[in-house]
């Protein structure tokens, strides 16, 4: 009986290894580099119109709550609505839309559908909460590391959701004036690793002559404030702070992550989603803004960036290295989006990442902008500063392309910002 246990543990080691060994042959090969290409510029003067509307997300019950790897919970209901936010904007004629979903992150694929067929750019968005949605992303990574198995039938969710509110949005269109102002979210942030964290705040807030219409709220502090496996969907902090300041006939509210790859919740003062959004209300309202001119500039272009190949020697351990970054591989897309945004006299730079405050501020300088706004339009994980991820330290053991990354970014930073001039 020994004898045959011996043989079987052996076989089996045998064949795992056999099977470790397929999966670390290299599949990558090398990524070309190719430079930064602006691949489309917009420019408009004249009077601001704006339209915002919110959908209502209803995903298939019962599923999974997207956020962390396994074991996820299964859950039958929302603790409070998920939405699909949407903000149309018209410039001189020239027009955007700008999608936030309140989900963990933007796959390509989903970009693309809702995407698809406007007449207009659109840019999508995640406010990144880590107990949202599941099922929506068909890389092999993420639904591994995070949102678990892919159904279309759940993309097709958050699609429907956002095309209606991008629909809704459009046909609201009214003159509007933008008011812009900043200042600092005191007592929300602190840095979970490096030295300093994005503690700014920003606002852009979009008024109609019979009302509010929408605002941008600028912030960084990652939504990990509802339990890792909670009994319920929650948009945790930036869906409660949306909905708080859109009571009473408030402006659609769209709450965008900063520079807060490196920036988590200070739970010694703010220990719920709830804590944290009620803070946040209270700063947001007392932030004092200033108008732009009735008639101003706008502008805002797109910009790819090639990727390095993948580089996962400091996110698992060496003797899985190769066989991560076949997975990366087999789902990254070889190229990352920028946008430049100006309206008026504020600047904006977006990005598909979640960069540390040090490495925003980087592509801040580079850009000419007054904040970076991540997890736009597709993700592809952290961007640490080089010399940060040449160590090892802040980020970049969550950062899968390899240390130089932020170099290539720095390109593609500089030339979305330029042409904003």
């Amino acid at each position: 009986m020994k004898r045959r246990l011996l043989i079987g543990f052996a076989a089996l080691a045998a064949v795992l290894l056999l099977s470790w060994g397929a999966a670390s042959v290299d599949r990558c090969g090398s990524w070309p580099s190719k430079p930064a290409g602006l691949t489309h510029l917009a420019r408009g003067q004249g009077h601001l119109q704006a339209g915002a509307s919110k959908v209502e997300l209803h995903p298939r019950y019962p599923t999974t709550a997207g956020g962390y790897g396994p074991l996820r919970s299964t859950v039958e209901r929302a603790a409070t609505p998920l939405f699909a936010r949407a903000l149309v904007l018209d410039v001189g004629g020239q027009r955007l839309g700008v999608v936030l979903l309140d989900a963990l992150l933007i796959p390509p694929q989903l970009r693309d559908a809702i995407g698809e067929g406007q007449p207009f750019p659109t840019w999508v968005l995640a406010t990144h909460t880590h107990s949202g949605p599941s099922g929506f992303d068909p890389r092999l990574a993420s639904e591994l590391a995070a949102l678990g198995t892919f159904k279309a039938e759940d993309q097709q969710v958050l699609t429907a959701a956002a095309r209606e509110a991008l629909a809704q949005a459009l046909a609201g269109l009214t003159p509007a004036r933008l008011e812009v102002g900043a200042g600092t979210a005191e007592g929300v942030s602190v840095a979970r690793s490096g030295k300093e964290v994005d503690r700014r705040l920003t606002r852009l807030r979009f008024d109609g002559a019979q009302g509010p219409v929408a605002q941008l709220i600028i912030a960084s502090a990652h939504p990990t404030l509802v339990p890792r496996r909670p009994e319920a969907l929650h948009p945790d902090w930036p869906g409660l702070l949306a909905e708080r300041l859109e009571k009473d006939r408030g402006p659609i509210t769209f709450v965008l992550q900063g520079a807060g790859g490196n920036a988590s919740v200070d739970r010694a003062r703010l220990a719920t989603p709830e804590a944290a959004a009620e803070r946040l209300e209270n700063l947001v309202r007392a932030l004092p803004t200033a108008a732009e001119p009735e008639v101003f500039d706008a502008a805002w272009t797109e910009v790819h960036v090639s990727l390095p190949r993948p580089d996962a020697k400091r996110v698992v351990p060496a003797m899985f290295a190769a066989i991560a970054e076949n997975a990366l591989c087999d789902d990254a897309e070889d190229f990352a989006v920028l946008h430049g945004l100006r309206l008026g006299g504020t600047r904006l730079l977006l990005v598909p990442f979640e960069p540390s405050f040090a490495a925003g501020q980087v592509l801040e300088e580079q850009a000419h902008a007054a904040r970076v706004v991540g997890l736009a339009d597709g993700y592809a994980g952290y961007v640490e500063t080089v010399e940060a991820a040449r160590a090892g330290e802040g980020e970049a053991r969550r950062q899968y392309f390899g240390a130089d990354l932020l170099t290539r970014l720095v390109e593609g930073a500089r030339l979305a910002g330029q042409p904003l001039d």
